[in-house]
C-alpha cells in the first residue's frame, strides 16, 4: 500500500503552482495528494507569509432597496431570465428569484 506525500514534502511544489495561478484540483493531482491537504498547505504557506490567497468570497450586498425591486420587476415583466437578471444588477439568482417571488410576478 502506497502513502500520500506529507504536506512538508509538497509546500514548494504548492506555493510555485499557486503562484501560477494553477488551480487547487490540479495541484492536488500533481502532489499526488488531497484537495483538503493542499488546502492546508497553503494555509500554512500563507500563515507564513510565504502566499497571498486568492479568494472569491461572498460580498453581502444587504436588502434589495425599492430600484433594485422596480428594475428586477420591470426586466422579469420584459421577458429576461432570473439568470440575466441576476447577472444584470450583480446579485445571486437566489435574491432575484425569492424577489420576483415576493412581487407576485
Amino acid at each position: 500500500m502506497s502513502t500520500l506525500p506529507l504536506i512538508d514534502e509538497c509546500l514548494d511544489v504548492v506555493e510555485e503552482l499557486y503562484n501560477k495561478g494553477t488551480p487547487v484540483k490540479e495541484i492536488a493531482s500533481r502532489c499526488h495528494n488531497s484537495m483538503s491537504m493542499v488546502y492546508k498547505a497553503l494555509r500554512r504557506l500563507e500563515r507564513e507569509g510565504r502566499i497571498k490567497r486568492r479568494r472569491k468570497g461572498y460580498r453581502h450586498r444587504g436588502y434589495l432597496g425599492s430600484e433594485e425591486l422596480e428594475e428586477i420587476a420591470r426586466l422579469y415583466r420584459e421577458g429576461m431570465s432570473l439568470y440575466a437578471i441576476s447577472k444584470k444588477i450583480d446579485r445571486p439568482v437566489s435574491t432575484v428569484y425569492y424577489a420576483v417571488k415576493k412581487l407576485g410576478l
